[in-house]
């Protein structure tokens, strides 16, 4: 979804400039024809200042509609014209007043019935207001539904010309008010799941079956087992019910965590390729909502070529229930089931052995004013002990939703509401276009399609899915259920962290031509001609780029392919531990289990025939990463 670049100025604007135009055109041709009848003839016998007296008179008299100019008056073209002015500047004076005074009543209740391609927000408060701006600075049609009369921030919406609805969001009555049927998108954002789920089920249960994208939020993770599959707000029971609506979760503290590891560069501070490095070492100090999610986003992505189990300090200074929600992770760390982390928890600063140990410091506090001193603090006591050592890597975050700059080298604050909750990062994510082309690409070669447009390919894959009765076999990205399409979100985000061993981003000119002018034989790399889905122009360009920026040859880069689809599966490993899926002799989504939730030794042994596909999200990494740049 783009947003319109179109502008126009505001009618509060315009109607001042009207106004303006007839109350001076008034007054101007008043005070000539007047003057022409009163002043310049001389059979008139008061004296020349009474006249102008009179010119002034009878010309701002206009204004009252009741003047009656003497007969010589009539005889000149500019008071008529003047008169006519006059009428028409009482006329759009009362016509503004009224407009200014009801227009508020007037967008609410008539003019958002003829509104199409608009927004809908329900929900008015201090978070939905970054995105509101957003909206009304792209020059966009906002409408926000809000039922509390008390709201403060109504007075200041309606300045902004913004139109609002009062009622209940979750009544269909209100939702049609708020023209929902011919609206671009709907976010439903009032600080409440219960509310949000209930305007979802309004929509999901209505008998007009919109074409909207939902986006709905979500406060607390746990809420999202209600989207899971055999839940009433599973994609599957949703499309069974309203075929239109496209159906988007988004937590505000899980992109802020998203947002703040995809710019901190985790792991670029130490070579994570070579088995001699120590492991990277992450500090969480604070852990409200946003230090819980941070945690869970490392535990997702802090998987590395050399296999070295991230170590992660948390400080929590209240108790916490994090291994009880997210009890799977407590069975598979610290030495335990798969080891995949080691995680531990300290409740004072004094436990903290040594702070300049760390690759990376991530202030959490919620309060920007206590974030700012911890973090100011950590990085005094990491620079007087790094300074003995001249080693001076680690990296410092501190959570800053107002986005007050301190403007520090290496203090990077992180969380900004009005980035997180814009237009760009809410409604028009890359990271989901980025997934979508390449589930895509997925889907023609299950349909053993060729060649074709997006929308082609788009219209064909939603026509199969219309055709096959199993939900489990729908192709279609928007018919894929919430966790598939996370999944397919968290191996993309997982790319710089794979990248950090083949040479680094790549820039976009690697990808510019689509065939090689010089075919290299890729035999030598393990799985690679097992797959005919695959680009192979792509993977030659990228291939060339990795041995010129590692200098790798070939059995060093063969080993460093092994390498990374071990830590591919470690990924996907983590990424159904932290949802709580757990090992079963066979996959069941409803119950959670899969019979691949293995450690890399026991899956070559029991299920020799997946690992292929761990080195295939490996080659698959140049084709999308070529997508990004069409």
């Amino acid at each position: 979804m783009k947003a319109n670049k179109s502008a126009s100025a505001p009618l509060s604007i315009r109607g001042i400039i009207i106004l303006a135009f007839f109350v001076v055109a008034t007054i101007t041709l008043g005070i000539y024809g007047f003057s022409s009848v009163y002043v310049v003839k001389n059979n008139i016998s008061h004296p020349e200042l009474t006249r102008w007296f009179d010119v002034f008179y009878s010309t701002f008299k206009l204004f009252s509609l009741i003047s009656s100019p003497a007969d010589e008056a009539l005889k000149h073209w500019a008071i008529s014209a003047a008169r006519l002015s006059a009428v028409c500047t009482v006329f759009f004076s009362i016509a503004f007043a009224t407009f200014f005074a009801a227009g508020s009543w007037f967008k609410s209740n008539i003019l958002v019935k003829y509104y199409k391609n608009h927004y809908i927000i329900f929900g008015l408060n201090s978070e939905s207001a970054y995105l509101i701006d957003d909206l009304l600075n792209k020059k966009e049609k906002v409408v926000i539904v809000e039922k509390n009369h008390n709201n403060p921030l109504i007075t200041q919406y309606k300045k902004k010309k913004a139109t609002l609805i009062m009622g209940d969001a979750s009544d269909m009555a209100i939702q049609l008010k708020a023209a929902i049927l011919k609206a671009k998108a709907m976010v439903a954002i009032t600080g409440c799941d219960l509310t949000n789920l209930a305007i979802l089920k309004t929509l999901v249960e209505s008998p007009y079956k919109p074409e909207l994208h939902c986006h709905i939020g979500i406060d607390n993770v746990m809420s999202y087992k209600l989207f899971e599959p055999s839940a009433f707000y599973s994609i599957e029971n949703i499309k069974k019910q309203s075929t239109g609506l496209l159906i988007n979760i988004f937590n505000l503290s899980e992109k802020i965590a998203i947002d703040l590891v995809q710019s901190m560069g985790l792991g670029e501070n130490t070579d994570t390729s070579s088995n001699t490095s120590a492991p990277v070492s992450v500090l969480i100090s604070g852990f409200g909502e946003i230090g819980e999610s941070i945690l869970r986003e490392l535990l997702l992505l802090a998987h590395f070529c050399n296999h070295k189990k991230v170590e992660i300090t948390v400080l929590a200074t209240q108790p916490h229930d994090f291994f009880i929600t997210h009890h799977q992770v407590f069975e598979h760390c610290n030495g335990k089931g798969l080891d995949l982390w080691d995680i531990t928890f300290v409740g004072s600063e004094q436990q903290l052995q040594n702070p300049s140990n760390f690759n990376h410091i991530i202030v959490c506090d919620e309060d920007e004013n206590i974030a700012l001193k911890s973090i100011l603090r950590f990085y005094d006591m990491c620079t007087l002990a790094q300074l003995k050592t001249t080693d001076n890597t680690t990296t410092f975050h501190y959570y800053n939703a107002l986005n007050h700059h301190i403007e520090h080298q290496q203090i990077k604050s992180f969380g900004a509401l009005k980035k997180v909750l814009s237009f760009n990062q809410l409604l028009d994510n890359n990271s989901e276009v980025l997934a979508q082309r390449s589930h895509n690409t997925y889907a023609k070669t299950e349909l053993a399609l060729s060649a074709l447009t997006p929308e082609a390919l788009s219209v064909l894959i939603e026509k199969h899915d219309q055709d096959t009765v199993d939900s489990t076999q729908w192709l279609h990205w928007v018919n894929q259920p919430l966790f598939k399409r996370n999944s397919n979100f968290t191996e993309k985000r997982h790319f710089p962290m794979k990248l950090l061993a083949l040479g680094g981003s790549i820039p976009a000119v690697t990808f510019k031509n689509s065939v090689a002018t010089k075919q290299e034989e890729l035999d030598y790399l393990p799985y690679l001609n097992e797959f005919s889905d695959l680009n192979m122009a792509l993977i030659q360009h990228w291939i060339k780029f990795i041995k010129k920026q590692t200098g790798l040859n070939n059995q060093q880069l063969t080993h460093r392919i092994h390498a990374l689809a071990k830590t591919e599966h470690n990924r996907w490993n983590a990424f159904h531990i932290v949802n709580n899926w757990r090992y079963g002799k066979s996959k069941n989504e409803a119950m959670k289990t899969h019979d691949c939730l293995l450690s890399w030794s026991d899956l070559e042994e029991k299920r020799p025939d997946t690992i292929k596909y761990d080195y295939k999200n490996i080659y698959h990494i140049a084709e999308s990463l070529a997508l990004i740049e069409t």
